[in-house]
């Protein structure tokens, strides 16, 4: 599912923080949002997620301009379409880890013995089976960021996007999330997008796309090691 951003501005009032992008993200690609804290990666990615709304310009989402969709129809196709892995879990405290992942599954109604099936299938898939039962503050750094990619592959979608996952983790943990969001993309055909600075996910990236001061330009991962390697 390609991704077109064309003209994409966003501004905080009188503030602006992304100037005039232009960028394609191709279907299936595994491409990195690239920059340091405060250049709008995030802010980028929660555009292309419908969680922020962009101060002009256009995203075009498998030829559809998704800021044209309304009520219903835009809960639907984010819903269905896209999966989404917060920045610092973002689990709800007072569930557990197996009511966590099927929460998408309660939004769109389905029934409960399906929701519970397909959360333990993606649970063995993630190997966090054994603490489907546990709260999130009694599991580790990594098996909550399983959680998180369990829940967002829960409707099947076919974008993923991921905020700076590895943020809070080990650098064990951390090269694990990221070799399993490279697997859920190469097994599923997801087009898998994630903002970080950690030059880990660089390695397994297809497509770096580099933020700096809300302007992109964008790379191959193979130039972007011809150029580290040149360096």
């Amino acid at each position: 599912m390609t991704i077109n951003l064309n003209s994409l501005n966003k501004s905080y009032g009188k503030k602006p923080v992304l100037f005039d992008i232009n960028l394609e993200i191709p279907t299936g690609s595994f491409t990195m949002l690239k920059g340091v804290s405060g250049s709008g990666k995030s802010t980028l990615l929660s555009i292309i997620g419908g969680i922020e709304p962009m101060t002009g310009g256009q995203v075009m989402i498998d030829n559809q301009d998704v800021s044209k969709l309304k009520g219903k129809a835009r809960a639907d196709f984010y819903r269905h379409k896209i999966g989404f892995i917060f920045q610092g879990f973002y689990l709800q405290p007072q569930l557990t880890i197996v009511e966590n992942i099927a929460l998408m599954g309660i939004f769109a109604g389905m029934p409960k013995k399906e929701r519970e099936a397909r959360a333990k299938e993606l649970a063995e898939k993630l190997g966090i089976s054994e603490v489907l039962g546990n709260l999130p503050a009694e599991v580790s750094g990594g098996q909550a960021e399983r959680a998180c990619a369990a829940r967002a592959m829960f409707m099947h979608p076919e974008i993923i996007l991921a905020d700076e996952p590895t943020n809070n983790l080990d650098p064990e943990n951390a090269k694990n999330v990221i070799e399993m969001l490279k697997q859920i993309q190469q097994e599923t055909g997801a087009t898998m997008i994630v903002a970080s600075h950690d030059p880990l996910v660089e390695k397994y990236a297809t497509q770096i796309v580099n933020i700096r001061e809300g302007r992109v330009n964008t790379t191959s991962a193979d130039e972007s090691k011809d150029a580290q390697e040149g360096e």
